[in-house]
């Protein structure tokens, strides 16, 4: 379905103009529900018709926000929690459980994953793709599992790339502002023959340091990246579709982090300690449909990381084979199923500050699911699923699912799902030893890894409704009830060591210690007050109730769901064409307090503003205010890892792109 409107607004648009102009602003309910999110759901499905919490986030939404990362963008995802750390660094998660490595949420890039197996979280300064070379980005919050495999928890984001055939010609694009000091990029695209396309390109963004708690000096957390890509796409045959990418990034990033410890005085230093690294991905994708509706998918990938800390350095490969088969349809049954193959292999370069033992290791993981959707009644559907995997640090586990989807009329969808998901110990959970400060101290503590560690469990409730209250008019609702068991935590063990130069040394690990229940809701409603104006607008909110031994010595705060959470997040947006050459677009939101390692982070409101002009069908130029309401305030901290906590400051950017 999602093809079909494309084609026809393709029939209507030159294909140079749908790229980047209006064309979803008009659109009603029934074109804006048929958004694919099959790239998630493995298989053709539309907002509308997905058993999900589903949301997409369009080419247009991305122009529109006048933003230059990623994270920004999935501010306006109801269920997401996203927090600026630092110019760099982002808290990013879904239905909570906010941290600078959130472990519950898989990303990925046109199916390759860019989820961190060291750290169970994602490096959002590292992931610099160049935004308009996204198509969509397809969000299910809750878990699947079922489909997706370990990590897939509270959500699931997959960034799907535009192909090479629609970015055919150039595209220069460009700007810069106070934060946003420098940033730039060029695309070409051609055509190899009647059936391949190839289109290459190459983006940079430099990023001004952010400021202190106090106001009054920067955190030396400037530094910028460089990124390279190349997409090829080809239709092999009619049965036959082959995608190959390849994607390159350099980056430079300064700032605060854990520091580095000496047998000598002063013992621990805090400076500027940076994070210097390369990133390589390949991936190829290979379609195939036969004439009877057999459709298999193979695709595969293999990533290189290497980076250079202070206190540690790291070379890591990873490869993944991912097949899946579609069956053709049999009576009411539309059955699907594959198997992948994951292999990881790391190498470190230990120092005092921190180590991981053994220096070498290599995961072996694998996994294979069914998933069988039944056509109960004509406006019955129910999506039965499991997922078994076998991985080297936990042994089996298994993520079953069950979905039901009621389509009463073309007005109202209503959804209800149970669902098992798990979260798999990470490499520094097996290996670490970190010897630092306490944060806010001058003891120091050092925390050794768990092998017995195992997978965090949730078991999810969830109901879904989607209304079409008018036919320019619509809302969507979800309310969930997750269960988690097995929580990690990280306790004082009680043994204190008495070191000649360090003095007294508290021990520290970390394991399964935990109990956490949370509840919330999330809603989101479109308005189409008419043909040049739209608005949207969301509300998440979230409980936590966390079990624990109060007895315990915790090394950090036990309550952490409960504190660094927000309870209510609002956000508004306002998407206007003053003319048809002249855009103006607001977005106002709205976060609640949360309180971090000791420290608290005051509610906050902010605005951004965005004014856009097309004055010839290829050029645009944009000029965009961010965070006006105030002229900094503090989204996140995580003195931890990044000892200096910053501020977000108000922010000016001008932008522009051409198409030739």
């Amino acid at each position: 379905m999602y093809l079909l409107t494309q084609a026809l607004l393709a029939e209507e648009f030159p294909s140079d103009t749908i790229e980047s102009t209006r064309e979803l602003l008009p659109l009603s309910w029934e074109e804006l529900t048929v958004l694919d999110v099959s790239g998630l759901a493995r298989q053709e499905q539309s907002v509308q018709n997905s058993p999900a919490a589903a949301f997409v986030i369009t080419s247009e939404d991305i122009r529109r926000a006048g933003v230059t990362s990623l994270p920004e963008v999935l501010r306006m995802v109801p269920g997401m929690n996203v927090a600026k750390i630092n110019a760099w660094n982002w808290a990013v998660s879904a239905r909570g459980f906010n941290d600078l490595y959130a472990n519950k949420l898989q990303v990925m890039i046109d199916g390759r994953s860019i989820y961190d197996p060291l750290v169970s979280g994602v490096y959002w300064g590292q992931q610099t793709p160049a935004l308009q070379d996204i198509e969509r980005i397809e969000v299910l919050r809750g878990p699947s599992g079922s489909l997706w495999g370990a990590n897939a928890v509270n959500g699931t984001i997959n960034i799907v790339t535009r192909s090479a055939q629609d970015t055919q010609g150039g595209l220069l694009s460009g700007g810069g502002g106070t934060e946003e000091q420098g940033f730039g990029g060029i695309r070409y695209g051609g055509k190899l023959s009647d059936a391949t396309f190839l289109r290459g390109t190459l983006s940079g963004i430099h990023r001004d340091a952010s400021i202190d708690l106090v106001g009054d000096q920067d955190t030396h957390d400037n530094g910028d990246t460089e990124t390279g890509n190349f997409r090829l796409d080809s239709q092999l045959s009619e049965h036959d579709q082959l995608m190959l990418e390849g994607n390159v990034s350099r980056y430079r990033q300064h700032g605060y982090f854990i520091g580095v410890s000496s047998p000598t005085p002063p013992l621990w230093r805090q400076d500027d300690f940076g994070r210097d690294g390369i990133t390589g991905s390949l991936q190829g994708s290979w379609k195939h449909l036969t004439d009877s509706g057999h459709h298999t998918d193979l695709n595969m990938s293999f990533t290189q990381t290497n980076w250079d800390l202070t206190t540690n350095n790291m070379s890591r490969s990873q490869g993944v084979l991912d097949f899946q088969h579609s069956l053709p349809s049999y009576d009411n049954h539309h059955l699907m199923w594959g198997l992948n193959y994951q292999i990881i292999s790391d190498n470190f370069d230990n120092t005092l500050t921190l180590g991981f033992e053994p220096e070498k290791y290599t995961q072996h993981n694998v996994g294979v699911f069914l998933q069988d959707q039944i056509d109960l009644f004509e406006d019955w559907v129910l999506t039965l699923g499991n997922r078994v995997e076998h991985f080297t640090y936990t042994g089996w586990e298994t993520e079953p699912n069950a979905r039901l989807l009621w389509m009463p009329n073309k007005q109202h969808s209503l959804w209800a799902a149970v669902s098992r998901a798990v979260v798999l110990p990470n490499r520094a959970q097996h290996s670490i030893r970190l010897f630092k400060t306490i944060p806010g101290s001058n003891t120091f503590f050092e925390a050794t890894a768990n092998p017995d560690m195992l997978t965090e469990n949730l078991l999810a409730y969830e109901l879904g409704w989607r209304w079409q209250i008018a036919s320019n008019l619509d809302i969507d609702t979800a309310l969930f009830y997750n269960i988690y068991d097995r929580m990690q935590g990280t306790k004082f063990t009680g043994n204190v060591r008495t070191d000649p130069i360090y003095g007294n040394v508290l021990e520290a690990t970390v394991g399964n210690y935990r109990h956490v229940e949370s509840y919330g809701l999330e809603m989101s409603i479109n308005y189409r007050v008419n043909h040049d104006w739209r608005l949207q607008a969301s509300y998440s909110g979230n409980q936590f109730d966390a079990k624990y031994d109060a007895n315990v010595s915790w090394f950090r705060d036990p309550d952490a769901e409960q504190h660094f959470n927000p309870q209510h997040r609002l956000s508004l947006r306002s998407l206007f064409n003053l003319t048809p050459e002249i855009e103006l677009d607001a977005w106002g939101r709205f976060v609640d307090e949360i309180y971090v390692d000791r420290t608290s982070i005051p509610a906050y409101f902010t605005l951004d503003l965005r004014l856009g002009w097309h004055p010839h069908k290829d050029l645009e130029l944009s000029f965009s205010g961010q965070n006006l309401l105030d002229n900094q305030h503090p989204e996140f901290s995580d003195i931890l890892y990044i000892p200096v906590a910053s501020q977000i400051q108000r922010g000016y950017v001008a932008q522009f792109s051409w198409r030739f």
